[in-house]
């Protein structure tokens, strides 16, 4: 060993000792308890520059560079078909595609779009950490049970991801550094959770997957190593020395031999999300799936959060002009996905477009707490009964306007014509002045004149009156004062009427409410 270790330190001539991390133990196979109480699933997005766009069905490509070395990042799959593929110069796309749509690389939506996508994968798991400029670190462990094993947690991640329109590449392991590794191997990824495995399945991963720069890698291949395995065996001190000591720390962290603690996300306390077009539109219908991936995004977030919101605002922005604002307020507590969709489409459908669309923008006010039948661990579905009304008056206020739809409010008055007035969502009743009394539900706008015969009322016949009076006698403060006695009455079609007798003038009797 001291030979070979002599042989390969002259690799490295001439270059100055410097400080190499230790590992805990120089065995391979040795993993720190730590380790395995962690499980880490790595989400790498490939295409994410492409992904943060809405799809299209022509084909459209991202690119970067200045001038002549402007070259292609992604392609969405009919790109692909046409022969395009990331690193073709553009010139070169055209050739392929003429009628190929370019849009610019934006750095900093694609870490907007990963910090959303941080937020909507708390739902699943209390950590998450992002890797920039394209990856997620998601620690499953504490959270297999509640979603039905590994398998089916790893499934709906990755499945519900990909239905946002995201190419995702998962790997599994211990470590953080290890999943993220075997996320870079189309080959080689996998789950892995057996700790005693890692030098062994890191160690068939090629260079690519350690995502160190250009230069190093060659340096590497100009030594003969081509894979991670290769990089393990060399000696630790002459590594350190050529390479630094933090790319040592990477393979140290990969195999569990350090630890490497991971920064957690916080999700916002606010919803914002844009979604770019790839081509301006002038169809609402058009807007349909972007704003259904940002209601996805926006109800990950809430769930994470275990939150909902009472406020939403869609933006429209166009090449021209000043945005076109969608705003719903007044929404009962809420984080069902169907309705919150439903209710931005409603009124989608119903805006009439000043010019064509180019982006859309979600933001939501604060998010607060759900509490009782709202709040789910697993799902909203046992709460949809005593949501089912406040969703149905809030779906009629879009499809109606909010003039239309109104609740109705008690007030503190003896006058029936005076005892009510509309009201909002979520107005308090008031208490009544003789409470309890029985009162129709039925009042008419104005009493109607009864007929009488002999003094005594009738309504299509003679009345029979059951009960009364109740006097009411108020209002003389304010110049619509009444004096009038009340009385149940009963019609000969068995009809409940609730009719009065003005005082101030004794033959006048007047209808005022039906009962049924």
């Amino acid at each position: 060993m001291a030979k070979l270790q002599e042989k390969s330190l002259s690799l490295f001539p001439n270059e100055l000792p410097v400080p190499v991390p230790q590992p805990v133990n120089r065995s391979p196979t040795h993993i720190p308890s730590s380790a395995n109480e962690q499980l880490w699933l790595a989400l790498q997005l490939p295409c994410l520059a492409l992904d943060i766009f809405a799809p299209s069905d022509e084909a459209v490509a991202v690119v970067e560079g200045e001038g002549s070395h402007r070259c292609l990042v992604a392609c969405n799959a009919p790109g692909l078909a046409a022969g395009l593929h990331a690193g073709i110069g553009l010139n070169a796309a055209f050739a392929l595609a003429p009628e190929l749509r370019v849009l610019e690389r934006d750095p900093g939506r694609e870490q907007a779009s990963l910090e959303r996508l941080a937020a909507w994968a708390g739902q699943f798991t209390s950590w998450v950490s992002l890797v920039l400029p394209n990856a997620l670190l998601l620690e499953l462990k504490g959270s297999l049970r509640l979603f039905g094993g590994l398998p089916a947690l790893q499934a709906r991640i990755v499945g519900e991801l990909e239905a946002l329109g995201y190419q995702v590449m998962p790997g599994l392991a211990p470590t953080p550094m290890g999943a993220l590794w075997l996320s870079r191997s189309p080959r080689h990824r996998g789950a892995l959770t057996d700790t005693s495995a890692l030098a062994s399945r890191l160690g068939c991963l090629p260079l690519e997957c350690l995502g160190w720069d250009t230069r190093q890698r060659e340096q590497l291949y100009r030594m003969g190593v081509r894979s991670i395995a290769d990089c393990l065996r060399l000696p630790r001190d002459g590594f350190a020395r050529r390479f630094g000591p933090t790319r040592l720390g990477e393979l140290d962290k990969a195999l569990g031999r350090i630890p490497d603690p991971r920064t957690g996300f916080v999700a916002p306390q606010r919803f914002r999300g844009e979604i770019e077009l790839p081509a301006e539109t002038e169809f609402s219908t058009r807007l349909l799936p972007p704003l259904e991936r940002l209601v996805e995004e926006l109800v990950g977030l809430l769930r994470s959060r275990e939150g909902g919101v009472d406020r939403l605002r869609l933006s429209l922005l166009h090449t021209d002009g000043p945005p076109t604002h969608i705003t719903l307020q007044r929404l009962s507590l809420t984080r069902d996905r169907r309705h919150l969709l439903g209710l931005l489409a409603g009124r989608l459908e119903q805006q009439v477009l000043p010019a064509p669309v180019l982006a859309l923008t979600l933001e939501s006010g604060v998010i607060r707490e759900l509490s009782g039948p709202d709040r789910g661990l697993l799902g909203d579905a046992q709460a949809e009964d005593k949501r089912a009304i406040p969703m149905l008056v809030e779906r009629l206020r879009v499809r109606l306007g909010d003039d239309a739809v109104h609740g109705l409010c008690l007030v503190p008055e003896y006058r029936p014509e005076a005892a009510w007035r509309r009201s909002g969502r979520g107005s308090s009743l008031a208490s009544k002045p003789g409470q309890g009394v029985a009162r129709p539900l039925w009042m008419l706008d104005t009493p109607q004149a009864l007929e009488q015969r002999n003094g005594q009322p009738r309504h299509g016949g003679r009345l029979c009156l059951l009960s009364g009076p109740e006097r009411i006698e108020t209002g003389w403060w304010d110049g619509g004062d009444v004096t009038r006695d009340y009385y149940r009455a009963r019609t000969a079609q068995g009809e409940l009427l609730w009719i009065f007798q003005d005082r101030r003038n004794r033959c006048g009797w007047y209808l005022h409410g039906i009962f049924g």
